[in-house]
């Protein structure tokens, strides 16, 4: 067998394999030797037929399974020799490869491999973020979050008008000229822009503003080019609602949200979303941290990146992302007219997590770090509870949808991430002049740091 190696790209390999016919007769003449012995030809006994029978009656289908097992004996051997890391399985059909009359047997495969890369040393990497600090401003944030939460809808006395975010029951129609195109009763809606079977209204907090009960108000619009109903897009409509009752949100007072927390007074309750605000602030420190070590990975490795690996896992986030868009209500035609951009994000995040991939890995290769069976087990288990499933039936569902070799993939990178937290040159900026909320009251999003790369 002759193996030879091209190189096509950075991470594709093409494999070229000959095998002289020597070796195809000779592992034709093992499958011959095998059927003498248990050939049935009629006429004779099994195992009794002359060889030249045995060879003309049998012919195609010992050149056939030759053929198979030439090829994938070859090809293992092959890529055990060379000690390619392959990504992904080989894409190699063996009914496009034919058997020749006369002369040698030749095939060729391209493969991906794993992308050689230099570890710069990652002992003492330095990690510079601001604690994140708890300040009278986002307790008072989290205490009114907390009294919304535990607040209750109540009607609005009658002669009451309707404000912003009230819910109001009542009756919609939408009428496109002698058509009524909907008709909703006793409808629970928001004063604000909403939309009921397809069609936006985007003025219909306007409307509903400064509403009582027993009042109808009607206004006309223009549906617009994202309704589900094609023939109705650009056409003007009548909206009219009808209010019967309107509901408002009544916040707890001092003392129902104490007995609701269980608190003794107001400053104990503070004290409490204070250490609860803290524990969270902790928690973004010790992200920050670690998108900080990320981010020194990133900007210190040069990796080339394996092309097709790249692209598949970047059409995965460009669909995901559209389909979180389209859960969100966002209308088709806005994310077509994004597209593009968010092509371009999903491409260049999918580079990130694929490069952080690749580091992760070569460093816990190296510090022989590994995700043992009893942490993948607690994770499942915390993954069962979460989801009020029994843990059994999770794993099997996770094994069936190989999910669960990424579970333990990242798991394993939590730990190489932590390992580089302990060794990591560890310092705290002055903080700045005023405290931002962004980590207390769990709400804003913060920005990511530069390079930082979400888990896969």
């Amino acid at each position: 067998m002759d193996v030879k190696v091209d190189t096509l790209a950075a991470c594709k390999k093409r494999l070229t394999i000959t095998l002289s016919r020597d070796e195809i007769k000779a592992k034709m003449e093992e499958r011959y030797a095998e059927l003498e012995h248990e050939a049935q030809v009629p006429g004779f006994r099994p195992g009794r037929a002359p060889r030249r029978l045995v060879e003309k009656r049998f012919h195609e289908a010992v050149e056939e399974e030759t053929r198979i097992k030439l090829i994938s004996d070859s090809l293992t051997k092959a890529l055990e020799e060379q000690k390619f890391d392959v990504l992904g399985e080989p894409d190699l059909d063996p009914e496009k490869i034919e058997m020749p009359e006369d002369g040698p047997l030749v095939f060729s495969i391209d493969l991906e491999v794993r992308p050689e890369f230099e570890v710069p040393d990652y002992i003492g990497i330095p990690v510079a973020v601001e604690q994140p600090t708890v300040g009278d401003a986002d307790v008072a944030q989290a205490l009114e979050h907390l009294r919304e939460s535990h607040g209750r809808l109540e009607e609005v006395p009658a002669g009451g008008e309707a404000k912003e975010n009230d819910i109001v029951t009542g009756d919609v129609v939408v009428q496109v000229g002698g058509l009524v195109v909907l008709d909703r009763h006793g409808a629970r809606v928001p004063v604000a822009a909403i939309a009921i079977e397809g069609i936006r209204l985007e003025k219909f907090g306007e409307l509903l503003a400064g509403a009582k009960a027993g009042e109808t108000r009607s206004t006309k619009i223009t549906i617009d080019e994202t309704a589900e109903k094609e023939d109705l897009r650009g056409k003007e409509a009548e909206v009219r609602a009808k209010i019967n009752r309107i509901e408002r949100i009544a916040l707890p007072d001092e003392a129902a949200i104490l007995k609701a927390t269980d608190h003794e007074s107001l400053d104990a309750l503070k004290r409490s979303l204070r250490r609860e605000l803290e524990g969270r602030s902790d928690q973004v420190y010790r992200e920050r941290q670690e998108h900080a070590v990320q981010g020194w990975l990133l900007e210190h490795v040069k990796i080339d990146l394996p092309e097709e690996l790249a692209k598949r896992h970047a059409s995965s986030l460009l669909q995901r992302t559209v389909t979180s868009l389209q859960y969100r209500g966002v209308p088709v035609e806005e994310i077509e007219k994004r597209l593009e951009e968010i092509r371009g994000v999903s491409t260049e995040r999918a580079g990130r997590e694929l490069k952080l991939m690749f580091i992760l890995d070569a460093i816990a290769k190296k510090e022989n770090v590994e995700a043992t069976d009893a942490e993948v087990d607690a994770r499942v288990r915390f993954m069962a509870v979460q989801q009020g499933r029994r843990d059994d039936r999770l794993r099997e569902e996770m094994e069936a949808e190989g999910t669960l070799a990424n579970l333990r993939g990242q798991i394993r990178d939590d730990k190489v991430t932590r390992f580089l937290l302990e060794k990591a040159k560890i310092t705290t900026p002055a903080p700045a002049a005023e405290a931002k909320p962004e980590a207390a009251a769990g709400g804003e999003k913060k920005a990511k740091p530069e390079g930082e790369v979400e888990s896969t």
